[in-house]
């Protein structure tokens, strides 16, 4: 009986990790299919490059933490909160889109100080252009 569960710990253990590596892999080919992307779309140059992904990441970063925050205010069961606290959610939600407003700004500031305004312009149309050429990515390597 303990081989047994020596057996299926270790076969578990081996088995998460062969998914975590796989993880790690397709993240990295993202990050590269990404920077390839954007350096292109974005027509930038090497020394652009050098300081626009730095700043990009941690934009990209504060965004993935404001966003966090956002969807716990949207997993509320409506039908179980009294008037006064769906007023008090709906203000949060209203908070929380004006923090993202004042990020997009304050990342805005720092880009346009690193890049010409027409880069820093099609910066949005990029990321959308990204997000659609990404998904088609994975959708015909799932075939």
């Amino acid at each position: 009986m303990k081989k047994i569960t020596i057996t299926l710990l270790l076969l578990t253990i081996g088995i998460s990790t062969i998914f975590a590596q796989k993880r790690r892999e397709s993240n990295e080919k993202i990050e590269a299919f990404r920077i390839a992307f954007f350096t292109q779309k974005l027509d930038l140059t090497e020394s652009e490059s050098k300081v626009f992904w730095p700043i990009y990441n941690a934009y990209q970063k504060d965004l993935r933490t404001l966003r966090s925050k956002q969807r716990k205010l949207h997993k509320a069961n409506y039908e179980e909160l009294s008037d006064k606290e769906l007023e008090v959610m709906i203000e949060n939600r209203f908070e929380s889109k004006q923090k993202q407003l004042d990020l997009e700004r304050r990342y805005y500031s720092k880009f346009k100080k690193l890049l010409p305004v027409k880069k820093v312009a099609r910066l949005p149309r990029v990321e959308r252009a990204f997000k659609s050429a990404l998904l088609e990515k994975m959708r015909n390597s799932e075939k």
